[in-house]
């Protein structure tokens, strides 16, 4: 890459972060669901917090006091977004299911093991769709770590929808928001097939639910 393009790349990467952080300060932000999360954080639990690919604009804020771990695909904008999440405060690997996905999950899985907080981040529904549905990925993460999965919903009463697949919506300054945390879902390891499979249509109908509660209360505001 030339040096001309590293520096377009560095600027874009810096204005995401400033823009993320800017933004989601300025939200008037309901929280619930926090002391679930802090109870486990405290434990030293493994926790997988799961979010949606076109609603995660208040999470790379909001998530970064964990230092949490994510992957991030190597197609199109993954670039900019791993390193806009490295300033955040994230250990990212990339990787996707066409492409480097087993090597970075299996780096993320040793990472996590030697940290005191082991926690991750995953956009379940990424990094191409169907909006909303779970992969397999999110519990194959909770599962090997034998730890927990923790929907999260966020939402924001004004706010730009992206002409995407995901839909991904910036809250504008100063609007109204939640970030709901669901109910921690303990995932034991290894399970059959056919377990795995009940289990991943359990967690996506439980993450759905909570998104769509979150959704139906701001727009009520």
């Amino acid at each position: 890459m030339s040096p001309v393009m590293d520096k377009l790349r560095f600027q874009a990467e810096r204005w995401a972060y400033l823009l993320v952080k800017g933004i989601v300060k300025t939200l008037r932000l309901e929280r619930r669901g926090w002391e679930a999360v802090w109870r486990l954080v405290i434990q030293k639990k493994q926790i997988t917090l799961q979010v949606w690919h076109g609603d995660m604009f208040i999470a790379w804020y909001y998530l970064s006091i964990f230092r949490p771990a994510a992957i991030v695909s190597q197609h199109g904008d993954g670039e900019i977004a791993s390193s806009t999440l490295e300033r955040f405060g994230f250990h990212t690997f990339r990787g996707s299911s066409t492409r480097g996905g087993r090597e970075a999950f299996a780096a993320m899985l040793r990472h996590l093991s030697q940290r005191e907080m082991p926690i991750n981040v995953f956009a379940a529904d990424g990094p191409r769709g169907p909006r909303r549905q779970l992969k397999p990925g999110i519990l194959a993460a909770a599962s090997k770590t034998d730890g927990y999965i923790i929907p999260i919903a966020m939402s924001a009463k004004y706010a730009l929808r992206a002409d995407s697949w995901d839909r991904f919506f910036v809250p504008l300054p100063f609007s109204k928001a939640r970030i709901w945390f669901g109910e921690p879902i303990k995932i034991p390891p290894c399970l059959s097939r056919s377990e795995f499979q009940n289990l991943l249509e359990q967690v996506n109908d439980r993450c759905i639910t909570l998104q769509e509660q979150a959704d139906r209360y701001t727009s009520h505001d």
